[in-house]
């Protein structure tokens, strides 16, 4: 007589739940093979141990119950390979995917650590790098939506770009009357930042900075005039030129922490050489 397994036998032994087991017989993908006529029990049978490792596979593979019900039917070598051979370009695809996601988390770890110790009196005069990243007009909310357009675009072209993690470092540019008034209706432009290996995209663009005033402000956006106060008496001490923008960067939002006393924004103010 056949050996007959129950399923919560089968669901130990495979490690797998029983739950698991009934939808998949419920769906077809895999039945018990063997049916007590007099109880209507329900048993599999050792050969279908391998089904379950079979269907264990295939989910590793990323197919869905739907495609692992058209998988099992293949009796043709060939189109097995070819629906292997697609299943392996995708989990490569996955895999670059992920691969930036833990890049821009990275960046976003070391970014936090690098300024953990910073103050709000903080303020230098340094050399900065330029900024790459997707810039748009934000000055009306068209110009927004075909700023979203543009990024939908770089999303589109480049199927591994991380969109995790891509508001960390959101930069916003304002004119310089936003010093003095710390309103955004002053804003000019946004950007994004980019993954490095997207530079020479035809949608990111370069925006030089060179010397600048740098500071910080920490807490709620609405306080940073306060911020702005001592930067403006800095700057008339140190009797500097400003060229033009003002570039807020975010460090530590909402994006991060839901509490406004923690957020971070890097102030960068452009500045002719000294």
């Amino acid at each position: 007589m056949k050996k007959r397994y129950r399923i919560g036998e089968i669901a130990k032994i495979k490690n797998i739940d029983a739950q698991t087991l009934r939808y998949y017989d419920k769906m077809g993908i895999l039945s018990p093979e063997i049916v007590n006529e007099k109880n209507n029990y329900r048993y599999y049978s050792v050969e279908q141990f391998i089904e379950v490792d079979r269907i264990k596979f295939y989910k590793i593979l990323g197919l869905s119950l739907e495609e692992i019900k058209k998988f099992k039917k293949i009796d043709r070598v060939e189109e097995a390979l070819e629906t292997l051979k697609l299943q392996k370009k995708q989990m490569e695809d996955k895999i670059k995917k992920m691969q930036a996601v833990t890049e821009n988390i990275k960046d976003i770890i070391e970014t936090i650590e690098e300024t953990s110790e910073i103050t709000e009196n903080q303020i230098e005069i340094k050399n900065c790098d330029a900024m790459y990243g997707i810039i748009g007009d934000c000055q009306t909310s068209n110009d927004w939506y075909e700023f979203e357009a543009k990024l939908l675009e770089l999303t589109n072209k480049y199927p591994n770009y991380s969109e995790i993690g891509h508001n960390h470092g959101l930069s916003f540019i304002y004119n310089e009357k936003y010093l003095h008034s710390a309103q955004n209706k002053d804003m000019k432009k946004i950007a994004i930042p980019i993954d490095q290996g997207l530079i020479n995209d035809s949608n990111v663009h370069k925006y030089q900075l060179g010397m600048c005033i740098v500071a910080y402000h920490k807490g709620s956006r609405h306080n940073i005039k306060d911020t702005f106060s001592r930067l403006k008496e800095y700057i008339n001490v140190k009797q500097l030129k400003i060229r033009g923008d003002i570039i807020v960067t975010s460090i530590i939002s909402s994006f991060i922490v839901n509490n406004e006393d923690e957020f971070l924004y890097e102030i960068k103010i452009p500045i002719n050489d000294i």
